[in-house]
């Protein structure tokens, strides 16, 4: 199996935790980065061997043109994913990209019209789906184990208004919103990808917290077979904490951690906190370039998740009134 040549493109803190996941990747190497901040080369070269050989561009346009390349795994900013991803699907290069998809679905639609034309792979970094409790709900949802959806609640809670001050994050044209469309596409994403359900209509309540871009966000959700689905985020939050909460018609389930709790109507209950070792978005990339596996995040997932986005903030500008898909 010939190893696929690979790029990192975007070498902030971000691509620097995925470098640093990986200080082997069977299967591919990567040949070059890319960045506009020179700084970031050493930086990210530092944390992972990997990347110790790779080389360095300031330009997207000059990497793509100098080097033969199998694929992009790109961590930009969210303005700049769309011509990023088509560029490259344009070019015959399959492309891995980070969360959120984009900063409209007009461009989101663009990338997935860019990736049919092309013929080329492309998938999202939802690292959730690789994860072994996710996975496993997943399975026994499509199963029908537990019956019917009943309600679903997701909350994330993040100091991420800290995190990001003084950021592009925090700079609407660039990021196309803020906590709820960057880590709350995470629990937009997850709800939707393991159930198989999507919403028909949302309403949303928005608070910005004196920052440009929101903070804290509340969206409820009523999905297509009727069950309820709320997803909360806090981004000014102490701690990081993260829950899952689904109720079908014969269990309850509880996500939270690495533990999953699962309360059967007949009384009997389940605690789970031994998963296989999680798949990450770039080994289930790769592995899917060699045709051993499905690609576990199309864009399609992004998609979706930036329609319910963008939804959201409609219903909001509109004092919490119901959207329709």
């Amino acid at each position: 199996m010939a190893n696929l040549r690979g790029a990192l493109v975007g070498c902030g803190g971000m691509m620097r935790h995925h470098a640093r996941m990986h200080p082997q990747l069977d299967g591919a190497e990567i040949v070059a980065l890319c960045d506009i901040v020179p700084e970031r080369f050493e930086a990210i070269k530092a944390v992972s061997p990997l990347v110790k050989e790779a080389a360095c561009y300031e330009r997207f346009e000059d990497m793509l043109a100098q080097e033969k390349l199998d694929f992009v795994f790109i961590a930009t900013p969210h303005d700049c994913h769309a011509p990023q991803v088509i560029a490259a699907l344009d070019a015959g290069i399959h492309v891995l990209l980070e969360k959120p998809i984009a900063i409209s679905v007009a461009q989101a639609e663009a990338m997935i019209a860019a990736r049919d034309r092309s013929g080329c792979t492309a998938a999202l970094a939802y690292q959730r789906h690789g994860l072994g409790q996710f996975r496993w709900l997943r399975s026994q949802i499509q199963s029908g184990a537990f019956g019917e959806l009943r309600a679903a609640t997701c909350h994330l809670g993040q100091a991420w208004k800290t995190g990001t001050a003084n950021t592009w994050r925090q700079i609407p044209a660039q990021s196309g919103g803020g906590m709820l469309h960057d880590s709350g596409s995470h629990m937009i994403d997850v709800a939707m990808w393991m159930t198989g359900r999507h919403p028909v209509r949302i309403s949303a309540h928005i608070d910005n917290r004196d920052t440009p871009v929101d903070i804290q966000g509340y969206v409820a959700a009523v999905l297509d077979n009727g069950a309820t689905l709320q997803i909360n985020v806090i981004g000014d939050a102490s701690m990081w904490h993260e829950r899952h909460s689904y109720w079908f018609e014969n269990a309850s389930v509880f996500i939270e951690d690495e533990v999953t709790r699962v309360f059967h109507r007949d009384g009997t209950r389940m605690v789970l906190d031994a998963w296989p070792a999680a798949e990450t978005p770039l080994v289930n990339f790769v592995r899917a370039l060699h045709g051993q596996t499905e690609i576990y995040a199309p864009l399609e997932c992004g998609l979706h998740v930036q329609q319910v986005t963008e939804g959201a903030y409609r219903s909001h500008a509109q004092s919490g009134a119901q959207v329709s898909f």
